[in-house]
């Protein structure tokens, strides 16, 4: 086994860097080296659009938090004549699912429904009854009653059961001074609502303008005086 010693090592490392022959780098490799040591970081073209969108965006979600829609529960009242419009909507576009002429099909029309019909408004010069069919909104059985009038309005006639629905008094509208029924608008449509007994009543069509109030007032007399809902027995 050979000694070693540290000035061995020192004599070895002197006589590499003395007779060890060394190469220059290249001009152009010196010189992209120093470049790129000295040029600032330059940051992708894209980036600096792209984070001004995307502030912009969220500026302006922000400014309109405060008209966003809120969503509150509705109240029962609400809730139904949602529904009810709802249903004249597709009644509308669809027209009824089974239109029964009335009264040969009431016996059906009242097990189905849950409603019973002590008189009938069959229609007249202004109003043209068209068909009934039973409903089922909010969880209730009910009944319809379809009209046409002579400008092409068409007016549903609806019935459920409500006991207790609240009318709201601040939307009533007195009738020839005899009846009270609120006035209520939903998704473009007009509807009056009544309660008679422990049923709600509504009548729902697209007359909406000052114009139409009246021919409106007129159908709720000529229905509300000719049609008599009851629970069925």
């Amino acid at each position: 086994m050979s000694n070693h010693s540290p000035e061995s090592d020192d004599a070895l490392g002197a006589r590499l860097r003395t007779e060890l022959r060394r190469y220059a780098a290249p001009a152009y490799l010196r010189g992209s080296i120093a470049e790129a040591a000295e040029a600032p970081r330059v940051r992708p073209a894209w980036l600096a659009p792209a984070l001004a969108a995307v502030a912009t965006a969220l500026v302006l979600l922000l400014l309109s938090i405060p008209f966003l829609p809120r969503i509150l529960p509705a109240d029962p009242t609400e809730r139904l004549v949602r529904s009810v419009v709802a249903e004249h909507t597709r009644a509308l576009m669809w027209g009824a699912r089974r239109p029964e002429a009335v009264p040969t099909a009431l016996p059906w029309l009242t097990r189905e429904s849950g409603i019973g019909l002590t008189r009938f408004f069959v229609g007249d010069d202004r109003l043209a009854f068209i068909g009934a069919e039973p409903i089922y909104l909010e969880g209730r059985r009910g009944m319809a009653l379809y009209y046409r009038d002579g400008d092409g309005h068409l007016v549903t006639y609806a019935v459920l059961p409500a006991p207790g629905l609240a009318i709201p008094e601040s939307r009533r509208v007195p009738i020839q001074n005899r009846w009270r029924p609120a006035l209520m608008n939903e998704s473009g449509f007009s509807a009056w609502v009544w309660r008679q007994g422990d049923l709600a009543c509504f009548i729902v069509s697209d007359m909406v303008s000052e114009s139409d109030v009246e021919s409106f007032k007129d159908y709720f007399a000529r229905l509300r005086v000719s049609t008599e809902p009851v629970p069925a027995k």
